[in-house]
């Protein structure tokens, strides 16, 4: 079959799979809001908890906040602000009017700056917080590394074929790099950002072990990771 693209976070898969075998959508996606876990339906997000089949797609988060630097500083019109304050913190921080270039150290001073919008937005969120998997039993927990192979497993458990996949999964494949990112800034920067996610990371590393070393070779901070 075809490689896939992973598009982490999107509802799109469930949302079609629901969708086509007579599913009522949007009042699931309404009472398991991934923001507002606690104030929807309550009946509804029961039988969701307790009945239906669950699953999560987990991307490491030091990956994800490369992909999100890349995504929504360059190429998301939505996100167009972002670049915006990141240029207007620079000039008035060292008075570099003209510059018009932002950086992955410009990124992540900006984000340890901890800006309301950016850290209320669901594609900064530690994933704790979107997916609530301390509160949720998960029936299968898949890895953006493992993409393909657990989308088909998962197509496979639904019944479902490729069908289902919207023509975006089929290409573009992501080349990113991260690791290379973070040799660019300082060992707080570095220590800064584990800490925001610590708490995803020491789930992440649990499903995920051999993770962590790689973790640790690539923030090289004194911490225990």
């Amino acid at each position: 079959s075809p490689s896939l693209t992973p598009v982490v976070c999107s509802g799109y898969m469930p949302m079609s799979v629901l969708k086509k075998k007579g599913y009522d959508w949007p009042a699931i996606e309404g009472a398991i809001s991934r923001t507002n876990f606690e104030a929807k339906d309550q009946s509804l997000k029961r039988e969701v908890i307790d009945s239906y089949y669950k699953f999560i797609m987990y991307r490491n988060p030091l990956d994800r906040l490369v992909s999100a630097y890349k995504d929504k500083t360059f190429n998301d019109v939505e996100y167009s602000w972002i670049k915006t304050s990141i240029l207007s913190l620079k000039r008035r921080k060292d008075g570099a009017s003209n510059s018009s270039e932002v950086n992955f150290l410009d990124f992540v001073e900006y984000f340890l700056s901890r800006p309301v919008m950016l850290l209320g937005d669901v594609h900064f969120l530690p994933i704790q917080r979107l997916c609530h998997p301390c509160y949720v039993r998960y029936d299968y927990y898949g890895n953006f590394d493992s993409f393909e192979r657990d989308v088909h497993i998962l197509m496979d458990r639904f019944g479902a074929s490729d069908e289902y996949l919207r023509p975006s999964y089929y290409s573009n494949a992501s080349t990113t790099h991260y690791e290379d990112y973070y040799k660019l800034l300082s060992e707080d920067q570095r220590r800064s950002i584990f800490n925001y996610y610590k708490e995803e990371l020491e789930f992440y590393y649990l499903l995920f072990p051999k993770e962590r070393g790689i973790h640790k070779s690539i923030l090289n901070i004194s911490d225990d990771i």
